[in-house]
Parts: C-alpha cells; structure tokens; sequence
C-alpha cells in the first residue's frame, strides 16, 4: 500500500500542475466551468513527452492511473480460477501440503467450498502457531475481509483496502457468487503492468511486438491498455474488460484457432486457445488503418 501511494503522488501532482500550466497559458487563470477530458489530458501528456518534459515510462504510468479511474474492480482482481485458497475443513496433511507450496502470505478461506469464503488466513499466524507447538487449526486464524461487488470502481476499492485491517478484498458477483480477490498488488499491477518476477517460466508479456509490426495479445490483456498500444477508441458502456472479450463481441461466436476479424483498422486472429479461452491472438493493421500508439 505504500508503494501504491508513493507511485501513485507524484502522477496526481503532476497531472494537477501541468492541467493548471497549460490553462494559464491558454489564458484560463479563473475558476472555469469547462471541465478537461480525458483525450485532452492524454494530448497534454503525449506533447510532453515529444519534447522531452516526461520519459515514456511516465506517460505510460499516468496512462495507467488514468485507466484504472475507468475500471470496474472485476477487469483488475485475481480470477477465482487462479486464486490459492484454505479449505477450512481439509485435513492436517493437505493443509501442510498448502503452507509449504503457495507463494502467498495471505490465503482467503473457504468452510468447505471455493463459494462459502469467510475471511482471510495469513500464513504466518498458522505458521507460528504450529511452531509454538499448537494443533494446526487454521480456522482459529481467519480474519475478517471486505466484501465488494465485481463491478465496483476500482478506486474505491483501493479506499476501501487502505482502511482495512486485511489488504485484501473478496470479490464477489451479484448473485454473491465468489468471483476472485483483489490487493494493493494487483492494483498498481494495473497502474504500472505486470511485475516479471510475478511471470511464471514460459510466460509473455502481455503485448509483444513482433518484427513485420504487428502485436502478439493475450487474450486476457485488458482491452483498454490494447486500445491505447492500438490507438482506437473503445465505447464507454462496453461489457468486457479484455481483448478476448472485445473479439468475442465482433465475432459473436466462440472461433476456431485461425478464425479473423476486422475491427477498428485491425485484423485480429486467434491463434491459440486454451479450452474454449482465446489465449492469444495477433493483431495487424490493416492498409488505412488508425494510428498506431508507440509503445
């Protein structure tokens, strides 16, 4: 949490003063009650960064800050699917077996079930418990977590983690299904993108460059950080938060691998799936295509 607010300060100030520079120059030094977008403050950004004011790596935090203020708290969590969780009601051996393999020191808890968690274990309490000579009684050591809705701002979120005892949300959906977790972590992961040493062996990143100018994707990349790599515009009240999820709505099927669509001036194609999940895709401009953003 401090990381997260030691990086996020200075894009704040930064923001802050260079909106106020620019409309004193442009002879706005009053209370004005146009309000500056988005694409204005991402113009602002972009000039600065032409003439040398910011470093890319900047411009593509502040894009990052920017995207986050946009985003349900569902497109920046950790998928149930990938989550490391306790069983309440395992047995000593499998619990054991848990503590030693996960990379986790905070574990949500399940009473027998993926959909029944009731808080949060650290590791270190069960850990030091055991070490003290204690039965092992993980139960004895969940703490109460917030519960917020999957569709949640994320920014409020965040306000929402900074005043819990647990940095740790239990993201659920509105049929209180349990839809996955959400830390500190994984938002400045959708500030700044995704940390190398948090990529398993074998891993891409997100978005890859490839040598004839087109872009290998992950299907799980969040479709906002594409469009601006791309440089088009998604719509404000869209319902997906990845590129799978924006091919998915031109496509309207699930495809086959090598299966195309044109979009926006791009080419998509699926080249790989994982089950029914597109996992990656690559993406080509097409001839009069838009402009694509420099990454």
């Amino acid at each position: 949490m401090t990381i997260l607010a030691t990086v996020s300060a200075p894009l704040v100030f930064l923001l802050d003063i260079s909106g106020r520079a620019m409309l004193w120059l442009l002879g706005q030094r009053g209370e004005s009650e146009e309000k500056v977008t988005d694409e204005e403050i991402k113009m602002l950004v972009a000039e600065a960064e032409h003439h040398g004011t910011i470093e890319s790596d900047e411009r593509r935090m502040i894009a990052g800050v920017m995207r986050l203020g946009d985003r349900a708290v569902r497109a920046v969590m950790t998928p149930r699917t990938e989550v490391d969780w306790i069983n309440l009601q395992s047995d000593d051996a499998a619990t054991r077996k848990l503590l030693m393999e996960t990379q986790h020191s905070r574990l949500p808890a399940g009473d027998g079930s993926v959909d029944a968690m009731i808080g949060v274990v650290q590791t270190r309490d069960v850990l030091a418990a055991m070490l003290g000579g204690r039965a092992l009684d993980p139960r004895r050591h969940v703490r109460a977590a917030p519960i917020v809705h999957d569709q949640a701002d994320a920014l409020d979120v965040l306000s929402t983690l900074k005043e819990s005892n647990v940095p740790m949300a239990l993201v659920h959906d509105e049929y209180g299904h349990f839809e996955g977790i959400v830390t500190p972590a994984d938002i400045l992961e959708a500030i700044t993108g995704v940390f190398r040493a948090d990529l398993d062996a074998g891993d891409e990143e997100n978005a890859v460059k490839r040598e004839d100018g087109s872009w290998l994707l992950a299907g799980y990349m969040q479709a906002d950080e594409m469009a601006d790599i791309l440089g088009i515009d998604l719509p404000e009240n869209r319902d997906y938060e990845t590129v799978a999820g924006y091919v998915l709505s031109h496509m309207h099927h699930l495809p086959a691998t090598g299966e195309c669509v044109d979009a926006q001036g791009w080419r998509f194609e699926v080249v790989d799936l994982d089950g029914r999940r597109i996992d990656k895709l690559i993406a080509t401009r097409l001839p009069g295509g838009h402009r694509e953003i420099v990454r």
